[in-house]
């Protein structure tokens, strides 16, 4: 994937610098992608992925939150990984992933208690890369707000570090 453009993603927090392109630089490196622009806009959802646009655009209510930015960098981020991943390997994985990444469940079309949207490994496995690579490399502790998540995350977590 390629940068069309370089922007300095440096937001003002009070008397503070949000800097998060240091951090979307580490993360990127640790997936072999190449970091994404940041924006924060409007959104329902904490953040989304614009592949075709290169960005990743987070809800405008954490623009001075970092610890809620990097996770929404770090799921994000694994989503483009995840693509990568489906295209560059044929393996077991990479079937399952490809036809979840082909009908992918979202807010638009998730039930009402999002049950079919965490059922997703995709998303599973964006949860856990989160959790395990905020924690392990950024020093952060990462507790998910959804029942019982942070349980089937780090079964995860222990069954897929080859993978992390």
């Amino acid at each position: 994937m390629s940068r069309t453009k370089e922007t300095e993603t440096i937001y003002s927090r009070g008397n503070e610098n949000l800097d998060l392109k240091p951090l979307c630089i580490r993360i990127a490196n640790r997936l072999g992608i190449e970091p994404l622009d940041i924006r924060f806009e409007d959104l329902y959802d904490d953040s989304r992925v614009y592949i075709k646009e290169n960005y990743v655009a987070i809800n405008k209510k954490y623009e001075n939150d970092y610890e809620e930015c990097a996770k929404s960098i770090a799921h994000e981020y694994r989503h483009v990984f995840q693509i990568f991943y489906v295209n560059l390997f044929s393996n077991e994985r990479s079937i399952r992933w490809k036809k979840e990444l082909q009908s992918v469940i979202n807010n638009s079309n998730m039930d009402s208690n999002g049950s079919n949207y965490i059922a997703q490994e995709i998303e599973l496995d964006a949860f856990a890369f989160t959790k395990y690579h905020l924690e392990k490399y950024e020093n952060m502790k990462v507790v998910n707000k959804i029942g019982k998540l942070d349980f089937y995350i780090q079964e995860y977590i222990n069954e897929s570090k080859n993978i992390l």
